[in-house]
């Protein structure tokens, strides 16, 4: 389980570590894909084995909907489209390229934020104003279960 938050600075390579007691629990290869969060760019980074439970996993439940095979195949290509495998250095560090640091707009630092069964990496302030007061008032399941308010 990828849990937590931490901020680190990039190095002049481009490169964040990842914290070390999430590197047990994973191979030295990601998948990360290009994806969004509350309108913020993010990156989603996903073991190998996580990546294909995770497409299995979309496929099953659109199938379960009654999804046009096609329209299922159409999606997982976006997905893994939009996907790149990036390889964690024997000191713990991940390079994020160029690409996606700039679209993610970060400057010395990156937020590596743990989601369960997966990792994202935010630009700092984004991240804080997603886990502001007000955007944590404005989730319904928090105002069922007052676990972050």
């Amino acid at each position: 389980m990828f849990t937590g938050n931490v901020t680190h600075k990039l190095d002049p390579k481009s490169r964040v570590a990842i914290p070390a007691g999430w590197r047990a629990a994973q191979d030295s290869v990601l998948t990360l894909i290009d994806a969004t969060s509350d309108a913020y760019p993010i990156i989603k980074c996903y073991t190998r084995e996580g990546f294909a439970d995770k497409i299995a996993s979309i496929r099953t439940q659109a199938e379960a909907r009654g999804v046009e095979p096609g329209d299922i195949d159409r999606y997982v290509g976006i997905i893994t489209g939009r996907s790149f495998e990036a390889e964690v250095s024997s000191q713990g560090k991940l390079l994020i390229p160029k690409q996606q640091r700039s679209r993610l707009r970060l400057g010395e630092t990156a937020t590596i934020v743990g989601r369960g069964s997966y990792f994202e990496i935010w630009e700092p302030a984004d991240f804080e104003a997603s886990n502001s007061p007000e955007a944590i008032s404005k989730l319904d399941l928090d105002k069922l279960f007052h676990i972050l308010s």
